[in-house]
């Protein structure tokens, strides 16, 4: 009796779909009052690089190692967050609960150095096809546990300021198609059941 019991409870387990956004145990799956920034490192040529993570009050909010997606929960909303590795970048979002956003982080070989990029993932463009690629391999992390979190920046406060000034001056001497590729919006964000796919 016991067999056909545990037989029966396999089989309707495998027969039933079972996806991130239907079980609601995946990591990326926003909640329904706030919004999910996941920030990918997954680049092999970046393994030791470090990206740090913080807002306009310059706090930190994230450090995002090789290999790592980063989960932070933030508020709806309008945000203003910098990036900072080689060098530095401003990434404007507007935020809306119930949708997760992806943003990668990246550096390429130039000349004589490396310089860090940011890519957010914006809906219709070739990176949100890439999303799913990117987080293969990648370890899963909850920025609430980061132990930088919400604490100032592990360097000299005017060193912070200089890194927020000169990613603030890029962004107003850009264009406006600058702006555009270091902007979220709020349709950017994948819904529980787009987070199912990934």
């Amino acid at each position: 009796m016991r067999q056909v019991l545990l037989i029966s409870f396999v089989l309707a387990a495998v027969a039933s779909p079972r996806t991130a956004a239907a079980d609601g145990k995946s990591a990326f799956v926003a909640p329904k009052d706030g919004a999910l920034v996941v920030f990918i490192q997954n680049a092999p040529d970046d393994r030791a690089m470090n990206y740090i993570v913080f807002n306009a009050d310059k706090q930190c909010l994230a450090e995002v190692g090789g290999r790592e997606a980063e989960v932070i929960p933030m508020n709806p909303g309008r945000h203003t967050l910098y990036v900072t590795a080689y060098n530095n970048h401003r990434v404007d979002l507007d935020l809306v609960a119930g949708r997760t956003y992806f943003i990668r982080l990246f550096s390429v070989e130039k000349i004589a150095t490396r310089v860090s990029d940011v890519t957010p993932v914006q809906r219709g463009t070739e990176s949100y096809k890439l999303v799913k690629s990117w987080l293969r391999g990648a370890r899963v992390m909850q920025g609430i546990d980061d132990p930088c979190r919400g604490k100032p920046l592990k360097e000299r406060a005017n060193r912070t300021q200089k890194r927020l000034n000169e990613a603030n001056a890029d962004w107003k001497n850009g264009d406006e198609l600058y702006r555009f590729n270091y902007r979220l919006l709020k349709e950017d964000g994948f819904t529980a059941d787009e987070v199912g796919w990934l």
